[in-house]
């Protein structure tokens, strides 16, 4: 049962699809959507298994050039971006991204087992957390979660960020404390 998968907004949409319309109350919920690029399917699996679990609008990505296809028809709450990948790498995607979208409100976490002071010299205004693999998956889905929630809250006219989440060791902040 798809419906499972949400398990906050279950009860709710049972009783819509069966013809409640009182349990509704106006429009459906609107979900932050996330975008999972990765291009080991064991890890994307994993990522998409432990995402599906929370009230998002999830998709997924096997390289860069399918991600960035995807942002170009849908605005992301969250991107989780892998940076090692066949066909568009993960600096590639960020270059263009930024290239294509830079108003963007994204939030953008690197993943990767490699030195991260690569990705914070080329796209530091971009790069919100690098998270380390291998990663704690309960940790990175309370990340994203509060993350992706806190942007599907904030306004489209709010010109400040929202507060990103404190990571545990395996999430680095972009930017070197002062």
């Amino acid at each position: 049962d798809e419906l499972a998968r949400l398990p906050d907004l279950v009860p709710i949409l049972r009783l819509c699809a069966t013809g409640f319309k009182s349990a509704c109350n106006g429009p459906m919920p609107v979900l932050p959507k996330i975008l999972v690029v990765e291009d080991d399917d064991a890890i994307r699996a994993l990522l998409v298994a432990a995402l599906r679990r929370e009230p998002f609008d999830l998709h997924a990505a096997v390289n860069g050039v399918e991600a960035l296809n995807l942002t170009r028809v849908s605005e992301y709450a969250v991107i989780l971006l892998d940076l090692m990948m066949p066909e568009l790498n993960g600096v590639e995607f960020l270059e263009a991204f930024h290239e294509a979208a830079p108003e963007s409100r994204t939030v953008i976490f690197v993943m990767t087992a490699f030195d991260d002071a690569m990705v914070r010299h080329l796209a530091p205004n971009l790069v919100h957390g690098i998270v380390r693999k291998p990663f704690d998956v309960p940790q990175l889905v309370a990340m994203v979660r509060e993350v992706g929630l806190t942007r599907l809250e904030s306004s489209p006219e709010s010109t400040g960020d929202a507060d990103l989440p404190a990571g545990g060791d395996d999430v680095l902040p972009t930017e070197p404390p002062n």
